[in-house]
């Protein structure tokens, strides 16, 4: 049968003060054990990680073969400081990752083409942006509206972007040069706040929006 001998340890942190009395610890205690034992001490909910050192020397083997390897008595006391690691962990993106500026007034209404290469927005400053959503630049600045831009709709296929304002008007652009497509379309007595396209199942040749 293996005997399997003790040693008394002190358990510390960094700045020199111990966690508790010193304590008995088998031999065969290793890293993994210190950090259950640590974790026990600091009642920490969640199991963190630390990293053990005896005299500046980082421990990563079981204290018997540490003790044995550098000749260390086991009448004495034996120091352990426990430093604490960092924790690395990959959090969902809930922040700006970037910014495109251009419009001198509000940003009113946004919308990405149908196949995500691009981003139209209209704003209190009477236009419509085109912007590259790769290299994250400005297109095209369509100009034309007499009024806020309040909202912005691609059709289905990404060849037409119509433009509602605040004055009732609406307006078809040419998203390939950023120049309006016909004339505006008035009617509307007071502001447009919603544009939508036929869907494209229903008439693939031509578009229709209202």
């Amino acid at each position: 049968m293996e005997i399997v001998n003790n040693v008394m340890c002190l358990l510390t942190d960094p700045e020199g003060i111990p966690l508790g009395p010193a304590m008995y610890l088998p031999q065969n205690s290793g890293p993994q054990q210190l950090q259950q034992i640590v974790n026990q001490l600091l009642n920490n909910e969640e199991k963190l990680p630390y990293a053990f050192y005896i005299s500046d020397q980082e421990l990563l083997v079981p204290l018997g073969t540490y003790l044995e390897k550098h000749k260390v008595s086991v009448e004495k006391v034996l120091s352990i400081v426990y430093q604490p690691q960092a924790i690395f962990r990959i959090r969902p993106v809930n922040r700006c990752s970037a910014t495109i500026s251009g419009h001198t007034e509000p940003v009113l209404s946004v919308a990405f083409s149908p196949d995500g290469l691009h981003l139209a927005s209209g704003s209190g400053d009477t236009t419509v942006r085109l912007w590259d959503l790769n290299t994250q630049t400005p297109l095209h600045t369509c100009t034309g509206h007499r009024n806020w831009v309040l909202c912005i709709a691609w059709s289905p296929d990404g060849k037409y972007l119509v433009s509602g304002s605040k004055a009732g008007e609406l307006q078809c652009w040419d998203p390939q040069t950023g120049k309006p497509n016909g004339y505006p379309l008035n009617g509307h007595k007071k502001w447009t706040t919603g544009i939508s396209w036929e869907p494209v199942h229903l008439s693939a040749s031509k578009h229709k929006f209202v």
